[in-house]
């Protein structure tokens, strides 16, 4: 390697541009260029800055060898980073698909994890009513289910229907809820009778519930609790 290699070698792992080092060392760029080239070579004195200037010692210059970094290295020239539109609108979009990411993680968690709201006004007349509207016909079902197959004396009853909507009670603990209302069974000798049954659900999506067991408080037999079938 030759001595405008190694030049212009150094020069570029610093960073520096010709006219830079033909500035500090008082010289035009076209010197600087015949340097790297080899066409002309620095005096002893110019070898001397560029030594200094580039981190390294006069001998390495001059011969490739001993290649040292002295103490005080220059600071080399800070590349600027060009902020162009394109950069912008990219740094932008990823703002934004961060956020929306962030929002549709907490959307689910919530959705899943959050706890019941008692005073959510999903409907005229409250949360209680909503879900009375949205699951009485189900857990009716339900209710006929599991009474047929309690070993409690009760009546055997070919329909049954929610009724009192308007006495529906409810009670919330974090993702399990309770749901009271009134059934009333039509039995086959064609008298009926009304049983205050507790439902009880777990949160699975925001008023989605899986309803996992049944509390009867009727007339016939002492209060009693069953798991749901499936």
């Amino acid at each position: 390697m030759t001595l405008g290699e190694r030049i212009a070698n150094l020069r570029k792992d610093a960073g520096y541009s010709q006219e830079y080092i033909a500035e500090q060392l008082d010289v035009s760029r076209q010197a600087v260029s015949k340097w790297e080239k080899d066409l002309s070579s620095p005096d002893t004195e110019n070898l001397i800055k560029l030594a200094e200037l580039l981190n390294t010692s006069v001998q390495f210059l001059a011969t490739g060898k001993d290649f040292y970094f002295p103490e005080g290295k220059p600071a080399p020239e800070k590349k600027k980073i060009k902020i162009t539109k394109k950069l912008v609108i990219k740094i932008i979009a990823i703002i934004i698909g961060t956020l929306l990411f962030l929002a549709a993680a907490a959307y689910v968690l919530i959705g899943l994890f959050g706890t019941v709201r008692f005073d959510s006004a999903a409907c005229s007349g409250g949360y209680r009513t909503f879900l009375f509207d949205k699951y009485s016909e189900e857990l009716t079902e339900k209710f006929l289910e599991n009474i047929e197959n309690s070993e409690e004396r009760h009546p055997v009853f070919v329909s049954a229907r929610p009724v009192g909507k308007e006495h529906v009670e409810m009670n919330s603990s974090k993702r399990d809820i309770w749901l009271t209302f009134t059934v009333l069974g039509e039995a086959k000798s064609g008298n009926e009778y009304a049983y205050s049954v507790t439902f009880k659900g777990k949160r699975i999506w925001y008023d989605t519930y899986k309803w996992t067991s049944v509390s009867i408080n009727g007339d016939f037999g002492n209060p009693y609790f069953t798991s749901i079938s499936p």
